[in-house]
């Protein structure tokens, strides 16, 4: 029953939420207010999920700054926790698939989320060179699951270099978010909301502004090391932000 409620809510939402973003989100060119309305939006659908969490590490980051944050990838809350949890200006980048979606797809354009072609590789590029230039002249912050898909095991799955290059060429921060916990809520290929803990930890900031192309490597080793420390904390563990695993 309780998993009826959740995903009634989370349809119901989204039709209610796409409207006013669709509409605002041509005359908010910064995305500031649809970010925070989008925010709200998540807050509202994890209240009804019941699910408790706690988010450590937030001083790592500061509002006004732009990251690029690399979460792992264990389930669909993921998303949702991410823009609940992260208080900058997101955007997000998103396969061209999903803005033929009606309505829904409109708003994510509005709302002002990236397209990128993961089939064509020269597609791909370019919608990499867009991004770069988009994160030059603005404010946005993204967030990227460079696994490409849901981790099964919960252990971290090979990681894609496109965000990783992103980051590198865009000269931002790079941020390892590490989300513990909900893989065993809702896994993967279910809609079966399970009791839960969640915690959700805001690594510090690697600085990509002397790296090179030639450094991605490096930069994805550090990245994965600290999801990977990170993940030997339990979920329903106690951790304060002075012990944290951070590279």
């Amino acid at each position: 029953m309780r998993s009826i409620w959740v995903i009634l809510n989370i349809v119901i939402s989204v039709g209610i939420i796409s409207i006013p973003i669709l509409f605002l989100g041509w005359f908010d060119k910064n995305k500031i207010l649809t970010g925070k309305l989008t925010r709200i939006w998540a807050r509202w659908v994890i209240w009804a999920t019941g699910i408790n969490y706690e988010i450590i590490g937030l001083r790592n980051i500061q509002q006004d700054k732009q990251y690029i944050f690399m979460c792992n990838h264990e389930s669909a809350l993921d998303i949702l926790f991410s823009i609940a949890c992260l208080p900058c200006n997101i955007v997000f980048l998103a396969k061209k698939e999903l803005f033929r979606i009606p309505v829904f797809g409109w708003a994510m354009l509005a709302a002002g989320t990236m397209k990128i072609d993961r089939k064509n590789p020269e597609r791909a590029k370019k919608s990499v060179d867009n991004a770069v230039e988009t994160f030059k002249g603005s404010t946005f912050s993204t967030i990227i699951y460079p696994e490409g898909t849901r981790s099964d095991t919960r252990e971290l799955l090979p990681f894609k270099k496109g965000g990783f290059i992103l980051a590198i060429r865009s000269k931002l921060p790079l941020v390892p978010v590490t989300i513990l916990g909900a893989g065993n809520i809702l896994r993967k290929g279910s809609f079966k909301f399970r009791k839960g803990q969640m915690k959700i930890i805001i690594s510090n900031p690697i600085e990509t502004l002397d790296m090179t192309i030639e450094d991605k490597e490096k930069l994805i080793g550090r990245c994965r090391e600290a999801m990977t420390l990170n993940k030997t904390y339990n979920a329903n563990e106690k951790v304060r932000d002075c012990e944290l695993f951070s590279v």
